[in-house]
């Protein structure tokens, strides 16, 4: 089995590029979101009570329905004002969301799966823990970058200046990549790098295995 690892800048595509790869590729892939499971943990018991005795009582808001939940606004504009804090949190979710991939991933294995497909966003920046065969770094310029926070998550100037900066310039990781898939252009330009991705290593394959 092939272990894939999707990675690359803040606002830079990489969930266009799961997207696709789901779309494309299913019958024979598995695929993995680190940022599913940590929004998923930030709503179990055990992590709420967490979040008070680390954060304080701000950190959890109550729904409509009078159940505790994870402030995620309140937790995003605290993390990437306060290193000390991003790091706190990473400590609490990082351990859980590296153990669901292990898990996730052994499970492809056992089932036969030919492809397993993580969507990490942070792989650098958690020193790289994962391993893997092929790693995709999704990149774009900062202007679009920009833009696309703007538009899509309807953000300030500084709270995206401060997202940019908690995470590694996309040059660095750009050059610790074994593929890079340049997304500022529209989806068929996508789509086009993806297929020839696609094709090409699984031609290689092809050619190792006969």
């Amino acid at each position: 089995m092939k272990s894939w690892i999707i990675t690359g800048g803040i606002a830079c595509g990489k969930s266009s590029v799961m997207r696709a790869f789901e779309r494309d590729v299913a019958a024979f892939a598995q695929f993995f979101s680190a940022d599913e499971v940590a929004q998923r943990l930030l709503d179990q018991p055990g992590v709420i009570e967490s979040l008070q005795t680390v954060f304080g009582p701000k950190a959890v808001i109550q729904d409509e329905t009078g159940l505790e939940k994870a402030d995620r606004a309140w937790l995003r504009e605290l993390i990437f004002a306060d290193s000390q804090a991003k790091s706190d949190l990473e400590q609490l979710l990082h351990p859980q969301v590296l153990s669901e991939f292990e898990r996730s991933r052994s499970e492809a294995k056992i089932k036969g799966t030919e492809l397993f497909l993580a969507e990490v966003p942070l792989h650098y920046e958690i020193g790289a823990t994962v391993t893997a065969d092929l790693i995709i770094v999704v990149a774009s310029s900062q202007t679009m970058q920009v833009r696309r926070l703007m538009e899509r998550r309807n953000l300030e100037m500084p709270i995206i200046e401060q997202m940019l900066r908690s995470q590694w310039p996309i040059e660095a990781k750009v050059e610790r990549a074994d593929v890079v898939i340049w997304n500022d252009g529209d989806i068929a330009a996508l789509d086009a790098q993806l297929l020839t991705l696609t094709r090409q290593i699984w031609h290689d394959e092809s050619n190792r295995k006969s």
